[in-house]
Order: structure tokens, then C-alpha cells, then sequence
């Protein structure tokens, strides 16, 4: 069963997903918060599996609720919510260490799907998202790569950019050890390598930098 905590300050937006989320048998929505500061206080005991996250909230805002959660418990999953396709919000929600970014309008059955694909270990960037991230990439080259870029000295490996490509494609680390012959704990390690290298806290952070700095190229849908 997978655990879900709802941390929205609107009602009717809990009561919507919470509806929507327990269609799937296999979700349970455990709790659920309006502000964030109440959902830390929760989940500090790692009260969940996945936490979805909204960003504008009074007092403490999801992109920072997020960032000491991941501090805190990093075996929680948070996937952002919010209805803002907006550059600076993705950045920051990204560099918090959050596993998924998600607008407000997404379907109910792709919902369970990201679900279970982020409690897999997978991310998940709303194809709106993907395209903002892409778009600014190629808007700001050079300031991009300047801040994304690793320095010189830690520059990926070949199996490294191998295992970062996959990422971007949305393969659990199970997922990429069967497609590149090495074992999940292996895999494991090389991602927590390119992680270091790029500065990054979560997969799709990593990814994230790595197209902002041309290190690979993703596509809607790849």
C-alpha cells in the first residue's frame, strides 16, 4: 500500500485528490495538512511514502517545506503541486529535492500512474514543466551552463552520462541496471556520483542542470 499526505492550504483541493488518489485500491491517503509547517512536524517520523506538496501557502511555502524534508526524512517523496508553470518556481522546487512537479489540472488516471512510478524511484516533470525547462535552457545558454556545469575535475564518466541519460527517461534504478548489466546497488552508486558532480538533491534536479547545461538533451515524452 502506498502512503499519501496531502499538504494543500484549500480545502476542496484535498477533499479533490484525496477522492481522486483512493480510486486507485492500492493508494491510501494517511493525513493531510493546510499548512506546512503542520505536515513537517507529521512527517518527521516518516509518516508516508509520498507527499504531494502544494507551493503557495501561508507562512512556510512548499519549496522550503520540501527542502527540510528532505533534510529530515529523505526517504519521502514529495511531488510539488502547483498552477503556476512558471521558470523561477521549478528551479527552486528542483534544487529542494522534490521528486515530481506537477500542475493542478493532471488527469486521474495518469495521477496513479506517476504515483506508483515516483514510489518506484522514479521522477516525474509535467511535460509543461519539461518544455519550460527546455525553453529556458536555450533562452540562457550561458548562464545555464555556468551554473549548472560541473567543474572541469568532475566531469561525468561515459557509464555516468549512460545512467544520467536514463534517468531522464524515467527508469527506476532497477530499471537501469537491467538495461546496463550492473546491479541495483551499483547503480545506486553512480547515481549518488553524478549527483555529487552536478550539485544536485534529487533525480530530476540532475536532470534538471544536465539539459540546462547541454550535458544531454531531453525531448516531451523521452
Amino acid at each position: 500500500m502506498i502512503q499519501v499526505y496531502l499538504v494543500d492550504d484549500h480545502d476542496v483541493i484535498r477533499a479533490g485528490l484525496k477522492q481522486i488518489l483512493e480510486l486507485d485500491k492500492e493508494i491510501r491517503v494517511v493525513g493531510e495538512a493546510s499548512r506546512a509547517l503542520d505536515a513537517i512536524h507529521v512527517l518527521g517520523s516518516g509518516a508516508a511514502d509520498i507527499v504531494f506538496m502544494d507551493i503557495r501557502m501561508p507562512g512556510m511555502n512548499g519549496i522550503e517545506a520540501t527542502r527540510i524534508l528532505n533534510e529530515k526524512v529523505p526517504n519521502i517523496k514529495v511531488i510539488l503541486l502547483t498552477n503556476f508553470n512558471e521558470e523561477e518556481y521549478i528551479v527552486e522546487g528542483l534544487r529542494a529535492g522534490a521528486a515530481g512537479f506537477l500542475l493542478k489540472n493532471i488527469g486521474k488516471e495518469e495521477l496513479h500512474k506517476i504515483v506508483h512510478a515516483v514510489y518506484e524511484g522514479k521522477s516525474f516533470l509535467d511535460p509543461a514543466v519539461t518544455m519550460t525547462i527546455i525553453r529556458e535552457a536555450v533562452r540562457k545558454p550561458r548562464q545555464a551552463a555556468k551554473e549548472a556545469a560541473p567543474p572541469a575535475e568532475e566531469r561525468l564518466t561515459t557509464r555516468e552520462f549512460e545512467i544520467l541519460d536514463l534517468i531522464s527517461r524515467g527508469l527506476s534504478n532497477k530499471e537501469i541496471g537491467s538495461k546496463v548489466h550492473l546491479s541495483e546497488y551499483t547503480v545506486k552508486f553512480h547515481v549518488k556520483a553524478i549527483f555529487r558532480k552536478l550539485g544536485a538533491r534529487s533525480r530530476s534536479e540532475a536532470v534538471y542542470k544536465a539539459v540546462s547545461s547541454s550535458l544531454i538533451s531531453q525531448k516531451p515524452g523521452t
